[in-house]
């Protein structure tokens, strides 16, 4: 469970798209600095080691016109660089710190007859330069020899100080990213609100409210899937109100030919042929009864009629009204007594549809029927198990419905109309309870019945 609720955010839409876009984000920007550093490296190249190179002449003339160790210091603290001289009557240097040369990778300058380092002295004689570039770690080291001598400049490492210039720098393109990724990520989330409302609407019409309706306010293409799925939801509650409808207007006319038929039937004599259409009567009549009671408990004027009832006592005489059948019912109370605020003669009909059930779909050498009430921490339980033949997993989710049923061929032997079920929902919804249903092929089926607090005491 835990693993599916780290899974989630990685399997919506909103994540795939910022993925996608990070990525595709990052692969661009290598694309185009690697492009760009391919096609300018040549000319940043040679205009850093042109400009180095005029650098280090200013440089080492410099140090050759004050060749001592004070203008050094001073030239060392402005730049930065440690910088040793060594010749043939004296050596010195500003700090320690320049690597042994022997570990520096060093490198000749390539293109001699473009070389600058070629040094103007006072007597305006050419003095031979011979320039070496290299790198020890992260420290650049450049050793310039002239006829006076040689000349070393290192960098200072300063790690410290590296840091603390580049620590704005840093903070600043963190910001931007940060900033970059937040408007990123609301402008996705605006973009993509419809399809959360979307979501939020199928879930409410596939709970049965079909009075949810979807936002219209968006003129782009997810605007108009939320106003498609609007259409489609008053279209599917304009044909369920009309399929209702016409289920209570055929069951109001089918009451009066139905009472004209019992009576015609007193005036037959008795036979077979009479007590098999009064038995088919009586179906019919029952079967408009509970598509009227369904109706009733779901309009706003169908009220119930609570009474104080001892609930125990109401389901030990809905058991006792199938003794003698096979394989009989077995009530379990583990609750003294349990006063309920209930309509008495509906709690019935769901107690009765409920036991036929279990005797209808369990064989005689099945175990007895197991009926219990027990209290637990939300209310009052009431728990019907049978050891029968059980309901397939995938019509779990069917059974209450309205006509469904799991036999296709409509068999009488195995069951009604397939209003039973969804009767006994209606109703226990009414009473603010709840119905669930437990089974596995082969080893039977249980119906929980939950009764809340608010209509239960003891």
């Amino acid at each position: 469970m835990r693993l599916e609720w780290l899974k989630r955010p990685f399997n919506s839409v909103f994540t795939k798209l910022i993925t996608v876009m990070l990525f595709s984000g990052s692969l661009l920007v290598i694309g185009i600095s690697a492009i760009s550093w391919h096609g300018f490296r040549e000319n940043q190249r040679n205009f850093f080691r042109n400009n180095l190179a005029q650098y280090g002449t200013y440089l080492v003339r410099d140090l050759e016109e004050n060749l001592n160790l004070d203008h050094a210091l001073e030239l060392s603290r402005r730049l930065f660089l440690i910088i040793r001289y060594e010749g043939e009557n004296n050596s010195w240097q500003t700090a320690s710190g320049i690597p042994p040369l022997e570990k520096v990778h060093f490198r000749k300058w390539t293109n001699k007859s473009e070389n600058p380092f070629r040094l103007i002295t006072q007597s305006k004689q050419p003095t031979v330069v011979n320039v070496l570039f290299g790198r020890y770690k992260r420290q650049g080291v450049v050793t310039v020899q002239t006829n006076n001598g040689r000349f070393i400049f290192a960098e200072i490492v300063d790690d410290w100080h590296g840091i603390s210039f580049a620590l704005p720098w840093i903070i600043a393109v963190l910001g931007l990213v940060g900033l970059v990724l937040t408007v990123t990520w609301l402008s996705l989330r605006w973009i993509m609100k419809p399809i959360n409302w979307l979501s939020e609407g199928v879930s409410a019409l596939g709970e049965g409210n079909l009075e949810h309706r979807l936002p219209e306010k968006r003129g782009d293409e997810l605007g108009n899937l939320a106003r498609a799925f609007n259409r489609m939801s008053e279209s599917l509650r304009e044909m369920l109100t009309a399929r209702e409808q016409l289920l209570l207007d055929v069951s109001h006319e089918l009451r009066s030919p139905l009472t004209r038929m019992k009576v015609a039937l007193e005036f037959i004599p008795e036979n077979s042929s009479r007590d098999s259409l009064q038995s088919d009567v009586q179906e019919m009549e029952q079967m408009v009864t509970e598509i009227l009671e369904t109706a009733r408990l779901k309009s706003e004027y169908g009220k119930l009629d609570r009474q104080p009832t001892d609930l125990g006592l109401l389901i030990q005489e809905a058991c006792l009204q199938f003794k003698g059948k096979i394989p009989g019912i077995k009530f379990e109370n583990s609750v003294e007594k349990c006063i309920a605020q209930v309509d008495v003669e509906q709690i019935q009909t769901v107690l009765k549809n409920l036991l036929a059930n279990a005797l209808k779909y369990s064989l005689p050498e099945n175990d007895p029927i197991k009926v219990r009430l027990r209290r637990n921490d939300s209310g009052m339980q009431l728990d019907i198990q049978d050891y029968g033949q059980g309901i397939p997993e995938e019509e779990m989710d069917l059974i209450f419905e309205p006509f469904y049923r799991i036999d296709k061929s409509r068999n009488k032997n195995t069951g009604g109309y397939g209003l039973g079920l969804n009767l006994c929902k209606t109703i226990i919804e009414a009473h603010g309870g709840t119905i669930s249903v437990q089974s596995k092929i082969g080893e039977g089926t249980r119906f929980s019945l939950h009764f809340p607090n608010s209509t239960s005491t003891i």
